[in-house]
C-alpha cells in the first residue's frame, strides 16, 4: 500500500497568531516538521505593507531553522480583497494587493500561492461572479509566472462564497483560465459540504492538476430548518464550522490520507487550524494533529 512521506507534511502559521512568528518556527522545530505555511496576516505578514528587505531577512530566518516554505496563503475573506466584485475599482485594487501577495511569496521562497475565488451578490447568476473571477486569475497567473509561483484555486463554503464550492466548479475554471500557472488544491473541510471523497474530487480534478492539499477538521451537521429554506443550491449539502483542533471534530482524516497515498499523491499536505480558540495553546493543538497523522503515516 502506498503512503504518505513526513516530507510531504507541512503545518500553518494560522492558529499562532497570539505568538511571534519566531515562536510558531520553535514550535515547528519542536514538532520535527520541516515545511510550512504562511498566512499573510496580521501579526506575521501583511503583503504591501513589510518591505522586501524585510520579507528576504525573514526568508533567511526560516532557512537558518531548517525550515521550508511550501505555500503562501494571503488572506483573502476577512479583508476587503475581492477579485470577483462587479465594482471595478475594488476588484482592480484587488488584484493589484493579489499581485504584490505574489511578490511576496516569492520573495519569501513559495513556490505556491493560495487563491480564493471571492465572490459576488445575490442578484447575479453564478456564471457573472464566475467570468468577472476569469478574467483576474488569467491576469494573476501571468503575474504569477512572472514571480515563479503557481496559483492553487480553493473551494470556499457556502456561507464564505456563491459560486466555487464544489471540484466541479474548480474543473471547470481550470479549463476556462487555461493557464500553466493556475492549478487547483483540495480542503477535506471545504469538500464534506456534499459528502464528497477526497479520492472523488482527484477523480473530478485530476490529479495531475492538484498541487496543495489543506488537511483540517470540521464538526459536519445537518443544515438547519432555515438553512434549508435558502434560495436555490444554498439549501443543498451539510454545515461546517470551520477548521477545528483535530481530536474535535467528525471527518474521516485517517480515510483522506488513505485515499491522497493510494491516488499517488506527491505534493504537500498541510496542517490547518483556524479558529480563534486554538490560539492561546496553539503548539497543543498542532502537536495532536501532528500525532495524529504521523501514527497514521506509520
Amino acid at each position: 500500500m502506498q503512503k504518505l512521506k513526513k516530507e510531504q507534511i507541512a503545518i500553518g502559521n494560522y492558529h499562532y497568531t497570539a505568538w511571534s512568528f519566531d515562536a510558531f518556527l520553535r514550535s515547528v522545530q519542536e514538532l520535527g516538521l520541516t515545511n510550512i505555511e504562511i498566512w499573510g496576516a496580521k501579526p506575521h505578514f501583511l503583503p504591501g505593507i513589510q518591505s522586501p528587505d524585510y520579507l528576504r531577512a525573514t526568508a533567511g530566518k526560516i532557512a537558518d531553522a531548517g525550515l521550508k516554505v511550501i505555500c503562501f496563503c494571503p488572506e483573502q475573506n476577512n479583508y476587503p480583497v475581492n477579485i470577483s466584485s462587479a465594482e471595478p475599482s475594488l476588484r482592480r485594487w484587488s488584484l493589484e494587493h493579489m499581485k504584490r501577495c505574489l511578490e511576496a511569496a516569492a520573495l519569501l521562497g513559495a513556490p505556491t500561492v493560495l487563491l480564493c475565488p471571492g465572490n459576488g451578490t445575490m442578484e447575479e447568476e453564478p456564471e457573472q461572479i464566475r467570468d468577472r473571477f476569469v478574467l483576474s486569475a488569467r491576469e494573476l497567473a501571468q503575474t504569477a509566472a512572472d514571480n515563479g509561483v503557481v496559483l492553487a484555486l480553493e473551494t470556499q463554503a457556502q456561507t464564505d462564497a456563491l459560486f466555487m464550492n464544489t471540484a466541479r466548479q474548480q474543473r471547470e475554471v481550470l479549463a476556462l483560465v487555461d493557464h500553466p500557472n493556475f492549478k487547483l488544491m483540495l480542503d477535506t473541510v471545504q469538500l464534506a459540504q456534499f459528502d464528497d471523497s477526497v479520492e472523488e474530487d482527484l477523480r473530478i480534478l485530476g490529479l495531475e492538476n492538484v498541487r496543495h492539499v489543506h488537511l483540517g477538521n470540521t464538526l459536519l451537521r445537518e443544515k438547519t430548518p432555515g438553512e434549508k429554506k435558502l434560495p436555490g443550491v444554498y439549501s443543498l449539502g451539510r454545515s461546517v464550522c470551520g477548521h477545528i483542533g483535530f481530536r474535535e471534530g467528525n471527518l474521516p482524516l485517517l480515510q483522506d490520507l488513505q485515499e491522497l497515498a493510494q491516488a499517488g499523491y506527491d505534493r504537500y499536505v498541510t496542517i490547518e487550524i483556524c479558529q480563534k480558540a486554538y490560539w492561546l495553546e496553539a503548539h497543543r493543538y498542532a502537536r495532536e494533529a501532528w500525532e495524529l497523522i504521523r501514527d497514521a503515516l506509520a
